[in-house]
């Protein structure tokens, strides 16, 4: 499944959302986010990376709040999993039937 497929499901832009069905319909542990607060108390700036499945995804820095990191976090993990092509592990085939 390539990426420009993925922009186009009716949700697209609800990443952690995406991700979390993801994990859910593989079985797998839930996702897990951490962040990073950089910068003033007037203008904070956000970086997140999500935890999914072992393997774990960094969002850009330049986010102003955190809930928006942590959806480029999760952006930036589906558009890697779902880049690798075909693959025999359990999700990318449920990336496959899911998107």
């Amino acid at each position: 499944m390539y990426w420009a497929q993925l922009s186009s499901w009716p949700c697209a832009g609800m990443y952690k959302n995406q991700l979390q069905e993801l994990a859910q319909r593989s079985c797998f542990n839930l996702p897990s986010y951490a962040s990073i607060r950089e910068g003033p108390d007037h203008a904070p700036r956000f970086k997140a990376s999500v935890t999914f499945n072992g393997e774990t995804f960094v969002g850009p820095s330049n986010c102003t709040t955190l809930r928006q990191a942590e959806h480029a976090a999760a952006e930036v993990a589906l558009s890697d999993l779902s880049n690798r092509g075909p693959s025999k592990s359990l999700t990318a085939k449920v990336l496959v039937r899911f998107f």
